[in-house]
């Protein structure tokens, strides 16, 4: 048998390495993806192009290491076809709750205290959502592997539902009862409400969060979950409370969204203590320099909610800080107040 003979014929799912099975579509659909990936010159520019400086300093110089970062996985295998159909599932239902609602003459029922509460806490959120958007947006162009890559733009997608969904029902609202501030006033509470400053500021400064290690901190560890947890997870109840009954259901349904995201983020943190230990160390540190705002995000946030059923803000703000502990305890983070 001559020496070519025995050599083995290099596979169609070579690129995969000795994975010693056939790859799952979720793989085949995900790996390899992230065309910048290229040393010196990630993209197809002169090496002091400012978009390869950017790369070089920004994601490639980060602290996080890993030896393969394709070695991480979506633990919900999210591809884009999965994505679609999943959330056409999900506007079918929403969708139908616009339908029924609106025929029940949901709008016109509202209380005035529910209006003003909603005015407070739910339209403005389309700057919040949109904040989010950006920021997962940012996670997914500098993402140091397609596997991560995807998890970060299928969240921007979902930020974008809920921008929309937002969107929708501040002009449904604005139509029924034009003499309010429904769809004009939302920006002057988002930059000048003294109960949203804590949170308008937190956003911003993750927004300049630019190396991607510490950008993943600011808005998977903290803004991104803290929002989450008081403008949808916690504020569902105060909405049933306030009978807003299909915003609470709204709210519930793009929580859903949330914990996809929460579930990714705890592979990610569990996926890098396995690669290297000193991970952890480095997570822990720019989680203790975010934390603070985290912090004044529950204050802040449990106090506007509080206004709408007259329940404890401090009640508000433990059930946060437990959902909040949630994500990051099981890796060994600690978000607790020095």
């Amino acid at each position: 048998m001559t020496a070519r003979s025995r050599t083995r014929k290099l596979k169609t799912w070579t690129a995969f390495g000795d994975l010693g099975r056939r790859p799952t579509e979720y793989e085949i659909l995900t790996h390899g993806l992230n065309h910048t990936m290229r040393g010196e010159t990630p993209l197809e520019l002169p090496a002091d192009a400012h978009g390869n400086r950017w790369l070089r300093e920004h994601r490639d110089a980060i602290t996080l290491t890993a030896p393969d970062w394709n070695a991480f996985r979506d633990p919900d295998a999210v591809t884009y076809g999965s994505y679609v159909a999943m959330q056409d599932d999900q506007e079918a239902y929403v969708e139908g709750l616009l339908e029924r609602f609106d025929r029940d003459g949901y709008d016109d029922s509202l209380a005035e205290t529910t209006l003003a509460f909603l005015s407070l806490t739910l339209t403005p959120c389309r700057y919040l959502a949109h904040a989010e958007q950006m920021l997962s947006a940012y996670l997914q162009q500098l993402a140091p592997s397609s596997y991560v890559a995807n998890c970060a733009i299928f969240q921007t997608a979902d930020q974008l539902r809920r921008v929309q969904l937002i969107a929708y029902r501040t002009t449904q609202l604005r139509l029924s009862y034009p003499r309010r501030t429904f769809g004009t006033g939302e920006r002057a509470t988002w930059e000048q409400h003294p109960g949203w400053q804590p949170i308008r500021e937190a956003v911003e400064h993750a927004l300049v969060e630019y190396g991607w290690d510490r950008a993943l901190v600011a808005t998977q560890l903290v803004v991104k979950p803290v929002a989450d947890l008081i403008f949808l997870e916690q504020l569902r109840h105060e909405l049933t409370a306030a009978d807003a009954a299909m915003d609470a259901l709204i709210a519930e349904n793009l929580w859903r969204d949330c914990e996809r995201s929460r579930r990714w983020t705890a592979a990610l943190l569990g996926f890098l203590a396995e690669a290297d230990p000193g991970n952890l160390a480095t997570l822990q540190r720019y989680l203790r320099e975010w934390a603070p705002r985290g912090h004044a995000m529950v204050a802040a946030g449990s106090e506007l909610l509080a206004q709408g059923s007259g329940r404890p803000s401090g009640e508000i703000a433990a059930a946060v800080m437990t959902g909040w502990k949630a994500l990051t305890e099981p890796a060994g983070l600690a978000v607790d107040q020095a």
